[in-house]
């Protein structure tokens, strides 16, 4: 929806398990003014390191499926999160499309899983954690399981609603994608009110922009026919 995010020359590249990674600087600008009223500059380090592991984490999962499945995919982590892409071939699937789709925020909920149990050992055995680990654990925590259920409403781009399209299309294929996006529209457009109405602005400006690239679509394509 977005589209593809150019390269520019401040740019981090490495390699994860074999698969291209790039971070533009805009990812570490947003991540910071997430985290902003945190106040204080260690906690927002350590906000933007539990940002950076969990989408790196979430986008992994979308990588390694789609791998398990022949494609070799690469990843960019953005202004709005990041996508892990690939070139699907002739015998790309329904059942392998809503998997890719569906691995990231599995990865993320078996990640959320991993830091539970950690959090859980130390605090049974009595460990003494210090308040930067215990906001680290916090992050973590919101990360992976609020944002991966999010990541699971229909609404294009995010991966709920790659697999509300692309279950759609399977059915209806002269209007899927335009029925996909117009509940898009919709499901946007509510979450926005439901993010503003309980003082979260930057999920609310979020899917305020995700609803209106939506219905942006929907007249590019209507005025193309």
């Amino acid at each position: 929806m977005f589209g593809q995010i150019q390269p520019t020359q401040f740019d981090i590249e490495f390699s994860l398990l074999g698969v291209p990674v790039r971070v533009t600087p805009f990812f570490w600008l947003v991540s910071v003014i997430f985290g902003w009223g945190l106040g204080e500059a260690s906690l927002i380090v350590l906000w933007v390191i539990a940002v950076f592991f969990s989408i790196l984490v979430h986008e992994m999962g979308h990588a390694m499926m789609a791998r398990a499945f022949g494609y070799s995919p690469h990843i960019v982590l953005h202004q709005f999160g990041g996508y892990a892409s690939f070139i699907p071939g002739h015998r790309h699937t329904l059942g392998k499309s809503i998997a890719i789709s569906l691995a990231g925020p599995f990865a993320g909920f078996t990640l959320y899983a991993i830091v539970w149990g950690i959090f859980e050992l130390l605090y049974t055995n009595e460990v003494e954690l210090s308040r930067g680990l215990i906001a680290l654990f916090s992050f973590l925590f919101h990360i992976n399981l609020y944002w991966g259920l999010v990541n699971l409403l229909p609404v294009l781009p995010l991966d709920g609603g790659q697999v509300c399209r692309d279950t759609l299309l399977s059915f209806r294929r002269h209007d899927g994608e335009t029925l996909a996006i117009k509940i898009s529209i919709a499901v946007g457009i509510i979450m926005a009110i439901y993010f503003l109405q309980h003082d979260e602005r930057y999920p609310a400006i979020l899917f305020g922009l995700l609803a209106l690239s939506n219905f942006q679509s929907l007249n590019h394509r209507n005025n193309s026919w």
